[in-house]
């Protein structure tokens, strides 16, 4: 009897974890590792053999805006790309405009989640010639209110501010963000945000190089309508004010953003005025209800979405561990029962 139940409880476990393994990923709303790798080269100035950045464009470097993505089944990789507001001049005059950054798509409740943004703007770089460039980065954006992932891993790398004259002048002026919080949605078991700015470097080869930076407030951002995480880790890394001048002159000004102050404490409100209040004169004005109503001709067209399959949008890292778990008993009573077997026989 107890070798029947025995053998009972096996094949439950064995099957139970099997079946809660299947069912957690094929319902899944995502990929078990999702990683999101935006790029953003905007508000850039190059300079040969003339000035860029000071009057309107004279040649305009090609625009591109797009995603890459790729879907491995359990691996999904999305590289958004966004490439405009560049200039460069050869022998004549030109300016970079500023282009809006792309932002980062939904949340993807996987069991590892990587945020690696990448953001080049408002550098300049002048050969035999004069660049100028500004440009002022948005804060990067955060993953929207989802499922979180067991693992979250955010690390946004900025290089903004920065100057290079070799024969030539090179200015640029650079606002850094500061890093966002996670949103909306439950929080993840380990956090890691890892924000590198580079901001503010002059290099001047023979020429002037000069680079402004305001560096991003210092602080992470916790998440926002949710828990904690319960392993946060922040390291940030922050390059500015470093100049180099060689035959040549560089400045450099890297200055900390402004920290919130601590709002004071309220004082005790006054002891209000005792009276009757008066009587309200004059006619109040009647509200007459409107109706609405619309009706559909033959001609009328209606639109819709095609058939789909149930979503059922649960996450990936419950049901996967609960089955791995169920499985790996189920296998190790069966070795047991025959390593016991094999020793009595």
């Amino acid at each position: 009897m107890n070798v029947w139940m025995k053998r009972g409880l096996q094949t439950a476990l064995i099957t139970g974890g099997l079946l809660t393994a299947g069912t957690g990923l094929a319902s899944a709303d995502e990929n078990a590792v999702a990683v999101t790798v935006p790029v953003t080269v905007t508000d850039n100035a190059l300079a040969v053999l003339g000035t860029a950045g000071t009057t309107p464009a004279e040649i305009d470097l090609p625009a591109l805006d797009g995603t890459l993505g790729v879907d491995l089944g359990g691996l999904a990789i999305t590289v958004p790309i966004s490439i405009g507001g560049n200039a460069a001049d050869a022998g004549g005059v030109d300016a970079a405009q500023p282009a809006a950054a792309p932002a980062a798509g939904e949340g993807s409740g996987s069991a590892v989640d990587v945020d690696v943004p990448v953001t080049v703007t408002g550098n300049a770089i002048g050969v035999l010639g004069d660049a100028t460039a500004s440009g002022s980065s948005g804060a990067p954006a955060s993953a929207a209110a989802d499922d979180a992932s067991l693992i979250d891993a955010d690390v946004p790398v900025l290089v903004c501010g920065t100057a290079v004259g070799v024969l030539g002048d090179a200015d640029a002026t650079c606002a850094a963000p500061a890093t966002g919080g996670a949103s909306d949605g439950a929080a993840s078991v380990v956090g890691v945000d890892a924000p590198v700015t580079v901001c503010g470097i002059a290099a001047g080869v023979l020429g002037d190089a000069s680079a402004t930076c305001t560096a991003p407030a210092s602080g992470s951002g916790g998440s926002t309508d949710g828990t904690d995480p319960v392993v946060d880790v922040d390291a940030p890394v922050s390059v500015c004010g470093i100049g180099v001048g060689v035959l040549g002159g560089a400045s450099t000004t890297c200055s900390a953003a402004l920290v919130p102050l601590t709002p004071a404490v309220p004082g005790t409100p006054g002891t209000p005025v005792s009276g009757q209040p008066g009587a309200f004169s004059g006619a109040v004005p009647a509200i007459t209800p409107v109706s609405m109503s619309a009706e559909g001709g033959a001609g009328t067209k209606g639109a819709g979405t095609g058939s789909t399959l149930a979503y059922t949008g649960s996450p990936v890292a419950p049901a996967l561990l609960g089955g791995l778990l169920a499985l790996a008993l189920g296998l190790g009573l069966t070795v047991l029962g025959r390593r016991r077997a094999a020793a009595i026989g």
